[in-house]
């Protein structure tokens, strides 16, 4: 027979292990190398999510700090990153990513190399296109690939 310790134990540990509150900010607390690193997803990772959970949580954080929903991008110059066809000063480059994004991810896959997240463009013209984040299977280097994709059923749909 099982004592009320023991039970009670048991189910503390179960619970711990069912994972607890998904955390979605950046710890207070974090390493400065890691810092140096602006392609670095910082977000802690409750163990008991899937990975395409966690991407999507990194992909969203790296779109927001960098500018492209409808918030301004973060105050920390060491999480913005330059798109390969971007250059300028920062306050026109956000600018002109401002608003361009949805802030939360259509959807998220990953493999056992890579992890990809797809954002929908808010621009009414561009209804069916989206923009992929992608980053490594341990979420780092990410970034917002070049081009849109277009889902082509998505106007047979509209129609």
């Amino acid at each position: 027979m099982i004592g009320a310790r023991s039970l009670l134990a048991t189910l503390a540990l179960a619970g711990l292990a069912c994972g607890g509150p998904v955390h979605t900010r950046v710890p207070d607390q974090v390493a400065p190398w890691l810092l140096e690193d602006p392609q670095r997803c910082l977000l802690m990772r409750d163990l008991g999510e899937g990975m395409e959970f966690m991407a999507q949580r990194c992909a969203e954080e790296f779109v927001r700090q960098n500018g492209y929903t409808h918030e301004p991008p973060t105050n920390d110059e060491t999480r913005w990153v330059l798109e390969s066809n971007e250059g300028g000063p920062w306050h026109r480059i956000f600018a002109s990513r401002l608003g361009s994004l949805e802030s939360q991810a259509s959807t998220a896959q990953c493999s056992v190399r890579q992890c990809l997240v797809l954002f929908r463009l808010r621009r009414p013209a561009l209804d069916c296109d989206y923009r992929a984040v992608t980053m490594s299977q341990v979420f780092t280097r990410l970034r917002l690939e070049p081009g849109r994709i277009r889902y082509v059923r998505c106007s047979d749909r509209q129609a």
